[in-house]
């Protein structure tokens, strides 16, 4: 077989006249000079499933939903698929009860319905005066960070249901 030439221009590398797979390995390894370095790639680590236990409470119940939501969308988990993966997200003894509770399985049943029925099993209603009391009643710990103290502060005031209303007032003549 007559000689090769690397076929990266600019590149003088000619093989001598051998046999065609010779030169074929002549040229591969020859390639790998051309490379910049070696190439590496980053692993991406999987996203972990959030859990949900029994007798949580409203805060632990919305930071569930908003872990759920971007779980679901990273994973690009859809359709049946769905149930599933959050019926995996309970623990041992709430999917016990949630299968008690419904009377069979839930992979049938659509999304939102599976969801209330956690929520339903999962979560321990507060009195609304209590949680505001609570509130009221915060102080930040002596060695808390401020911005520590802040995410307790909204954590508790998303559990008060307060409502924030714009409306203009208008005086009658």
């Amino acid at each position: 077989m007559p000689a090769v030439q690397c076929p990266i221009p600019g590149c003088e590398y000619v093989t001598d006249d051998l046999d065609a797979a010779i030169v074929d390995v002549l040229i591969t390894v020859h390639s790998t000079t051309h490379a910049p370095g070696p190439i590496t790639v980053a692993k991406v680590e999987k996203v972990k499933r959030p859990v949900i236990s029994t007798a949580g409470t409203s805060e632990e119940w919305a930071y569930f939903e908003s872990r759920w939501s971007d779980y679901v969308e990273t994973m690009k988990i859809a359709g049946r698929d769905k149930v599933v993966q959050l019926l995996e997200c309970c623990d041992e003894q709430l999917r016990k009860d949630l299968t008690r509770s419904a009377g069979g399985s839930l992979t049938n049943k659509p999304v939102q319905e599976v969801l209330a029925a956690i929520k339903k099993l999962a979560v321990r209603e507060e009195n609304t005066m209590v949680a505001r009391v609570t509130l009221h009643n915060m102080r930040q710990d002596r060695d808390e960070p401020v911005r520590s103290f802040c995410a307790r502060l909204r954590g508790q005031a998303g559990v008060c249901k307060f409502f924030i209303y714009s409306a203009l007032l208008v005086t009658q003549m």
